[in-house]
């Protein structure tokens, strides 16, 4: 199996993922926002009718992580056989407590049982074809794929507990490194693999409702990279083209809406100069977040969820340090934009 293969299966999982895990994040985060009155009971976020509402409903949306992001996987290398053994075997990884690491593992198991299947059977009469989708493929996947769930479970669940803990529970030194390296890879590639994996990782923290550093430090890391080019536009005109300064005036609007790729089109313009600026100050956001130990029990949503984070007051100084950070470094690393125009004419 190659490894650009195993690239792709995973990316259809997460792709498919992050929907469920945006939606559901936020409404929990919505719960948490309409009880703002009862914070601190035992109830907090399930306190009222409307908060209680959104509450179970993101809870249900947020449920879906696991099983979508197996299911996709199996459906990825099996195409539609693999979807309910997949599917099955993530939820058994969220109700195992082998959570992401599990469900990421059953996925790849599930999808390549219905390969096997489908080998197995294919000396069965023509007859016989139609009842393989609708009866053998689901029926024999699933008990195969929660067969080779025991043993997951068994390996894999004490690894992720453990993992999830310690991430879960950042704090001191660990949390300003870990936010600093999160933040940063989520500036590498804005929205490419190396993003997708820092940002499925701080979502992982937030199963069972947790409000976690990590999740605080890759949402300041993503939202940095567009605020710093905007920011750069309306100081250093000198360094944009007319063009480039209309283009900055949307990424104040992409990045307090934590939206990273907003920084795309700046980075592909000059990308020795945008993409260092940006994975700096990115990595500044992250590690003061970490500092200023401020957590997020939202995935998504930027400076709409600010309200409902731990210490949100210093989640925006680490975001402006960020922000600043970048800018300055773009006026540094930049050339005038007449300059490098006269450079592309040469």
């Amino acid at each position: 199996m190659k490894n650009n293969s195993i690239y792709r299966h995973i990316m259809s999982g997460v792709s498919h993922m992050i929907p469920f895990v945006v939606a559901g994040g936020i409404m929990i985060a919505l719960a948490f926002l309409f009880d703002a009155g009862n914070a601190g009971a035992s109830d907090y976020g399930w306190g009222n009718p409307v908060a209680a509402w959104f509450g179970d409903t993101g809870k249900v949306a947020f449920g879906f992580m696991l099983p979508i992001l197996a299911g996709y996987i199996a459906y990825s290398i099996a195409d539609r056989p693999g979807f309910v053994p997949g599917f099955v075997g993530g939820a058994l990884a969220a109700s195992g407590g082998s959570g992401f690491l599990g469900a990421l593992l059953i996925g790849f198991v599930a999808g390549y049982v219905i390969e096997l299947l489908k080998k197995l059977t294919s000396g069965l009469p023509r007859s016989m074809s139609g009842i393989k989708p609708v009866l053998l493929f689901p029926l024999f996947g699933v008990i195969l794929t929660a067969l080779a769930m025991i043993p997951i479970d068994l390996i894999v669940t004490p690894i992720s507990e453990g993992l999830e803990s310690g991430l879960t529970n950042l704090s001191g030194t660990s949390a300003i490194l870990v936010g600093l390296i999160a933040g940063g890879m989520m500036a590498v590639d804005m929205g490419g693999p190396v993003n997708k994996a820092a940002y499925v990782v701080g979502t992982a923290t937030l199963v069972g409702g947790a409000s976690t550093t990590l999740m605080a430090a890759v949402m300041a890391g993503g939202m940095t990279p567009p605020l710093g080019i905007a920011l750069a536009t309306v100081l250093f005109k000198n360094k944009y083209t007319e063009q480039q300064i209309e283009a900055g005036k949307t990424n104040w609007i992409m990045g307090a809406s934590f939206i990273t790729e907003g920084a795309i089109p700046f980075a592909a313009a000059n990308p020795k100069a945008v993409i260092p600026s940006i994975i700096a100050g990115s990595a500044l956001a992250g590690a003061l977040v970490g500092l200023f130990n401020v957590s997020s029990p939202a995935p998504h949503g930027g400076l709409f969820v600010i309200p409902v984070m731990n210490g949100w007051l210093w989640f925006i100084v680490a975001l402006a340090a960020g922000t600043v950070l970048t800018a300055f470094l773009l006026k540094v690393l930049l050339p005038d934009a007449s300059e490098d125009l006269e450079e592309v004419e040469a």
